[in-house]
């Protein structure tokens, strides 16, 4: 019998997200860091349905490091999009032991429908979406880890 691996954080955001509003846009940010880089970020975290589909959308702002980390239960090919994204994103892709397997940067906002669907070129668990530029900045390169809280 095959038996199901979940992370210690995916298990505690799956447990919190009964219980957060509902909107992602909570402003209730934890800590991550790229600890090869020591480039501290503080993300929302965006691990129900609703909260991924909501996203970064209408923001007009998003601080220097600071972002929001999308949580799902299963590795799969992930897209964005950025219908309703008044900025410009970085999108850092990461597998299930938190590692980088994809990069997308300078995201432009799309004000008119159809918008451009972007894929992670690896299945991913957990998508990280940073202010537009944080990637080139930082040269952050595939097969990176991303520390998550350990809570």
């Amino acid at each position: 019998m095959n038996t199901l691996e979940i992370s210690p954080f995916l298990l505690l955001m799956t447990l919190m997200s009964c219980c957060l509003p509902t909107q992602a846009n909570t402003n209730i940010y934890y800590p991550v860091s790229f600890p090869e880089r020591q480039i501290d970020i503080k993300v929302e975290i965006a691990a129900t349905k609703a909260e991924r589909e909501q996203g970064l959308m209408y923001r007009t702002d998003l601080p220097t490091n600071t972002g929001m980390l999308f949580v799902y239960a299963q590795p799969a090919v992930l897209e964005v999009w950025m219908k309703n994204t008044l900025l410009t994103l970085d999108v850092v892709f990461l597998d299930g032991k938190q590692h980088i397997v994809s990069l997308l940067d300078n995201l432009p906002p799309c004000r008119h429908s159809p918008c451009p669907i972007y894929r992670s070129a690896l299945p991913a668990q957990y998508m990280l979406e940073l202010p537009g530029g944080f990637i080139k900045q930082h040269q952050l390169k595939t097969g990176e880890y991303l520390s998550l809280p350990k809570r």
